[in-house]
């Protein structure tokens, strides 16, 4: 047998020749700027990001200044695109964005600042991501008296005003008389700082300084001024005949994975067609939680962000994408998970993105026991399931496309495949296992008090619980799922016997989300 393959040398290997996007993420969170990278990697490119430590963490913003002087100062000869999420430009990231500790003056010098490096390095693509506002305030203990009231005080405005409804305005008054007018006034204060910036993008790309631009809808409603914002923001795109450069996606979490995917799809010059098929076509026209628009439509919206299309049921297509939806009828899923498997075991090309999620964000056990069953997850181009709709599309169809762009590419086969199934894992255990069983027990270490941010021993102790569930967590799925299973890579078999470097830890001070770090080891069959 020949010596052992660390994906870990493999890619080191690899990033001698590798091209280089550099990505400024949302925030620190792994779904912001890790899964990007772990999909770069499949296609044999770096995803370079500023320092962790400039990212901030939870309610402790960014460094905007420092991430500009990390810019600059990048060498941009091998660089083909940056992805910039401009929360963490001009506001210090998500959390940032929604309070008003950055005026729109300074928040406009910064965006200034970021395109003035994108006018001196014309070769090089700028793809951008913005965030509408969502309706909540933000979980810390802060705001645990008054988030949610406040949140129900603006979406009952908003349902008075457009539907002239005399009982969402007497409920609207009584909510209104809950909230001190002061945080009420800096709530909105915000949301029109937020919305000059994004009407500023807007011309921006207009004007051609931005290349391409996602305005992302952070957790929504029907009703909010959100709705109102975003119409607003669309009518300004139609009337600019902007509709081909920015595209208005559900969810905020998953855009640098979307645009990394764009930059690479463009750059190659292919555009991936997808069939797409539902769990229960009539959810189609539902609204999944969080999330102001139609399934299928949000759906829509991703994949063309993505740089990959739709095709219709008769078309010609590159993958197959199984979309779980959220309250499907028995037979109809039935007949979906038939279909499914048989796909799967014939080896047709095939990603699933489940949304048929818990309350508290777990996928469909139902779903991913059928894709376990026979070893059927080896065969999946990429998987998905956590925390909204929008996140979960849009983190699945990237992997999709990236992979099967790599098979077209000159990338080292091995590492390609190797770090294609090192992402399905970390999807499988960090989707799955960490909501199913992990994160549940954590909680249940917390007072019920300190749910929204812990620290100091409690934070240590719900750490450590963490790390030690989840890494027994990735160990029991390798082993009875990928260890000592075989692949092919061209004339070549190959062995998963081990995995290497397991890490795992709390990136905020909550369980809600993990970062978990590992890579597999394959041998060589002789």
């Amino acid at each position: 047998m020949r010596s052992l393959l660390s994906l870990v040398l493999l890619l080191i290997a690899a990033a001698a020749h590798a091209e280089r996007i550099l990505l400024v993420p949302l925030d620190s969170r792994p779904a912001a700027g890790q899964f990007a990278q772990l999909i770069g990697k499949i296609d044999g490119v770096e995803v370079r990001m500023p320092t962790y430590e400039a990212l901030g963490r939870f309610t402790t913003q960014g460094n905007p200044d420092k991430i500009l002087d990390w810019l600059e100062d990048q060498s941009l000869s091998d660089v083909k695109a940056l992805v910039v999420s401009t929360d963490m430009i001009c506001y210090g990231g998500l959390i940032a964005s929604r309070v008003y500790d950055v005026s729109t003056v300074v928040a406009a010098r910064r965006l200034q600042r970021l395109i003035d490096i994108k006018k001196k390095n014309p070769r090089v693509k700028l793809y951008l991501f913005s965030s509408t506002m969502r309706l909540m305030p933000t979980a810390t203990r802060r705001a645990s008296t008054m988030r949610l009231k406040l949140a129900r005080y603006e979406e009952l405005k908003d349902m008075a005003e457009r539907s002239n409804n005399p009982d969402a305005k007497l409920q609207m008054e009584q909510y209104k008389r809950k909230v001190s007018k002061a945080d009420i006034d800096l709530y909105e204060q915000t949301r029109a700082r937020n919305h000059d910036i994004q009407k500023r993008l807007i011309q921006m790309t207009q004007e051609s300084s931005v290349d391409f631009l996602v305005i992302g809808q952070d957790d929504a409603r029907a009703y909010g001024p959100h709705v109102v914002e975003t119409a607003s923001l669309k009518q300004m795109v139609r009337q600019l005949d902007l509709n081909w450069k920015v595209y208005f996606c559900e969810g905020v979490d998953q855009h640098s994975s979307v645009l990394l995917s764009r930059a690479l799809l463009k750059q190659a010059n292919w555009t991936p067609r997808v069939r797409v098929v539902y769990s229960d076509d009539n959810a189609r026209n539902q609204f999944a939680s969080f999330e102001s628009t139609k399934i299928e439509d949000s759906m829509t919206e991703q994949l063309l962000a993505s740089g990959a299309r739709p095709v219709g049921k008769d078309g010609e297509y590159d993958y197959t994408l199984y979309l779980n939806t959220p309250k499907r009828r028995e037979p109809q899923f039935r007949e979906f998970l038939d279909r499914l498997k048989s796909d799967l075991d014939k080896g047709a090309p095939v990603a699933v993105a489940d949304i048929n999620l818990g309350q508290d964000g777990t996928a469909d056990p139902e779903l991913f026991n059928a894709l376990w069953q026979q070893g059927r997850l080896l065969n999946l181009l990429s998987y998905a399931g956590w925390n909204t709709a929008g996140n979960t599309i849009g983190t699945s169809i990237p992997a999709a496309n990236v992979y099967l762009l790599a098979k077209k590419s000159q990338v080292d086969p091995l590492a390609r495949e190797v770090a294609q199934r090192e992402f399905l894992i970390h999807r499988f255990v960090n989707d799955y296992a960490y909501h199913k069983y992990t994160r549940p027990s954590a909680y249940a270490l917390i007072e019920p008090e300190h749910r929204e941010e812990i620290y100091g021993d409690e934070w240590d102790e719900v750490n450590t619980y963490v790390a030690r569930d989840l890494l027994k967590q990735l160990q029991t799925f390798f082993a009875q799922g990928f260890l000592n299973r075989t692949f092919t890579v061209g004339e070549s078999q190959y062995r998963f016997v081990g995995i290497d470097g397991g890490k795992v830890w709390l990136p905020w001070p909550r369980p809600y989300e993990v970062r978990l770090e590992f890579h597999v080891q394959v041998a060589q069959e002789p």
